[in-house]
């Protein structure tokens, strides 16, 4: 690639990023560089060194691999569309738009990257796993997705993370509670290790499924610790979705501690905070809660 070409694809398509953002130049450059400095790039006479080029990129909400994914295939905009829409849809447990989109669009999509062929693949695995309730055949499924691109005994990224407490959560719901506890546990460690998420929702998604692993092998103790910080990440990040389910757990862990006072008190919490943040077609919550009181009394009548 001509070293003017580069210049010119990487300026389009940060313009392009910032455009779909609705964020002028001025805000694009807060904090990072001059405002010059970006008409610069756009227009083809200035290539970013590479710090300013992460903080551009991590502002407009992809990583500097993405970018240039970008620039050698332009169809990797549309397919960048499609995984924006399916986190869209992950964040509202709508398992069957998932299901539905990636099936109409998978056979019609030029995917070069292999990473985005393994995040489709993870995100049809998911939606399939969870419909269908399969979670033998799921967790297979997701070692074989994971295996794509990962490589034993390293950090991973973004998207392995993601598949990894995935798995875990596949092997407690499959009832290997044990298994998924240990498995969850030792995931922790990489939280602090990746650089780039495509969405903040992953950590606390994460310790929602770390925390119903504890509660379901009785390691009550350690719930605390991994509520407060998911529920003061989750703040700190806007990702209010997943605070209903939290503070529902918190509850959930007091009740098991014979605390019914403060069971009260953040169930509540936890209802009206699902009101305020609810999907209109959100139904997950409210199956979320009906399962876990079930299998709670269960577990108490036992």
């Amino acid at each position: 690639m001509e070293e003017t070409n580069y210049y010119i694809k990487v300026g389009q398509i940060i313009k392009d990023l910032r455009l779909k953002k609705n964020m002028s130049r001025k805000q694009l450059a807060d904090g990072i560089c001059s405002v010059s400095y970006i008409s610069r790039i756009e227009n083809g006479r200035r290539c970013p060194t590479s710090v300013i080029l992460r903080q551009l990129t991590t502002k407009l909400g992809i990583s500097n691999e993405d970018l240039f994914r970008l620039i050698e295939s332009p169809s990797a905009m549309h397919v960048q569309e499609l995984i924006n829409q399916l986190f869209l849809y992950i964040e509202r447990h709508d398992f069957k738009n998932i299901y539905s989109l990636i099936d109409k669009e998978e056979k019609k999509l030029h995917v070069k990257s292999i990473h985005d062929i393994q995040l489709i693949k993870f995100l049809k695995c998911i939606s399939k796993t969870i419909l269908y309730e399969d979670y033998k055949s799921g967790i297979d499924q997701i070692k074989n997705i994971l295996k794509l691109t990962y490589i034993e005994g390293s950090n991973p990224c973004g998207t392995e993370f993601s598949i990894m407490f995935m798995y875990g959560y596949f092997l407690l719901l499959d009832n290997q509670k044990e298994e998924a506890y240990n498995y969850l546990k030792n995931l922790k460690k990489y939280c602090n290790t990746i650089d780039f998420f495509y969405t903040r929702q992953i950590i606390p998604r994460f310790y929602v499924f770390l925390v119903l692993a504890c509660l379901d092998t009785s390691n009550l103790d350690e719930c605390f610790e991994y509520l407060d910080f998911s529920i003061d990440y989750s703040k700190k990040y806007n990702k209010l979705s997943v605070l209903p389910e939290l503070y529902f757990l918190k509850s959930e862990l007091y009740y098991r501690l014979k605390k019914e006072e403060e069971f009260k008190i953040l169930y509540n919490k936890a209802l009206t905070l699902y009101e305020l943040t609810k999907h209109s077609d959100d139904e997950y919550f409210h199956t979320f809660v009906k399962n876990r009181l079930i299998k709670l009394k269960n577990e108490l009548n036992t």
